[in-house]
């Protein structure tokens, strides 16, 4: 990759590529004009370099090209070659061992010794010599190598890629569908045992002009999230972002009457299925240095929790401490993982509740409602779209103000 200005070519630094033992050369013919223009930028007349008449009383009979002017080639390895465009040149170590003179041909010769790869600095072994092979000067260059954002991944959603959404058949993963196809989001919903549902969401949003699929696969098993995601991407490519909404079923019950697995059933689904769709996302992720994952947790992991809800509150904290780890990890790679925390919404997940409790909560909101599946959408939406770039590994609250963080 070359950067390209006033007829220029830079050669520009690909960090990850550059390998110890690494070598690169160059080659340049000393001219008279070269010491002329070099004195006449330094203030540096020293008649051991200018005038011959001078020169030639001393024991090298001929005018000395300035040292500095050969070293200076090192500078163009650096910003040119190696490590090349987008590099700081940190520290430089020089030996002069011989004179270079006019007419000589030099050639600077850089091999990278030391690679850092948590502060992206080289360490350069440099060596310059005549067409004789003579050495002239001896060095090491220490380099550090610029991070230059690329806007086009970061922030360009003109083409938007896939984006996976577990248990999108219905409720909260059904909206999102919906919201994120309207978006222009090419959108996979992945169901378990609701295929007519699914189907249904399918056939609504390319009736609306989207485009999208259904596929079935247990988010809890690992085998069945990578063929899922095989198939997604023989349609659409690679998985841009996730959004792990699939739940189990959830009757409120009291501690004493539950067992080990009732508690390892909505781990499975609520937190080793965001956990299998990290595992498969993120290696294409990570070659794309973009990507995005939102995990659809719940306000009632803060505060006091809502009595007989032990195994679903349990399950969706290990899910947002799942989605910071994530975050912090790979936030490097542009990489970003948040949690939209909603409180209480209209689903199939309370139609079974008392009237009473949830007039209860509604009153106990400062908004006085309910959420609709369309709220929770519109901020898991929000998440994907450029305008969250600078937001990961945070849990935002879609309550209408039940819970204030």
């Amino acid at each position: 990759m070359t950067y390209q200005k006033d007829d220029r070519a830079v050669r520009m630094v690909d960090f990850d590529a550059i390998q110890v033992g690494d070598e690169t050369e160059l080659s340049h013919l000393l001219t008279k004009e070269d010491v002329q223009l070099f004195a006449s930028l330094t203030g540096d007349f020293n008649p051991l370099h200018t005038d011959e008449e001078f020169a030639k009383k001393t024991l090298f009979q001929k005018p000395v090209v300035h040292g500095m002017l050969s070293a200076s080639f090192i500078s163009t390895m650096i910003g040119m070659f190696l490590p090349g465009g987008g590099a700081l040149w940190m520290s430089q170590t020089l030996e002069f061992i011989n004179p270079a003179h006019v007419g000589d041909i030099i050639r600077v010769v850089a091999g990278v010794k030391q690679k850092s790869l948590a502060t992206r600095v080289l360490v350069l072994q440099v060596v310059v010599t005549n067409q004789l092979g003579k050495e002239l000067i001896r060095g090491q260059s220490t380099v550090k190598v610029l991070e230059v954002k690329n806007e086009e991944k970061s922030m360009d959603h003109n083409v938007k890629g896939a984006v996976l959404i577990t248990g999108g058949s219905r409720g909260i993963g059904a909206a999102t569908a919906h919201k994120l196809a309207a978006d222009g989001f090419p959108v996979v919903i992945n169901y378990l045992s609701a295929e007519e549902g699914a189907q249904r969401v399918v056939n609504q949003i390319i009736q609306e002009g989207g485009r999208a699929i259904a596929l079935k696969a247990d988010v809890a098993s690992l085998e069945q999230v990578k063929k899922l995601f095989i198939s997604a991407e023989e349609t659409f490519g690679p998985i841009q972002s996730v959004v792990h909404c699939a739940a189990p079923g959830n009757v409120p019950q009291p501690f004493n009457k539950l067992d080990w697995d009732a508690f390892q059933s909505q781990i499975d689904i609520h937190l080793k299925g965001a956990f299998n769709c990290a595992k498969c996302a993120l290696p294409k992720m990570v070659e794309a240095k973009f990507g995005s994952m939102v995990f659809i947790g719940t306000v009632y992991t803060e505060g006091v929790p809502p009595v007989q809800q032990a195994r679903y509150v349990v399950a969706k904290a290990a899910l947002t401490s799942l989605a910071r780890c994530l975050a912090a990890e790979y936030g490097p790679m542009n990489i970003r993982v948040n949690v939209v925390a909603p409180g209480m919404t209209q689903t199939e997940m309370i139609a079974d509740l008392p009237d009473k409790v949830k007039m209860l909560t509604k009153m106990q909101t400062p908004l006085r409602r309910l959420a609709e599946p369309e709220d929770i959408a519109h901020t898991i939406a929000f998440l994907l779209n450029p305008a969250s770039r600078h937001i990961t590994g945070q849990t935002i609250a879609v309550c209408g103000g039940a819970v204030m963080l």
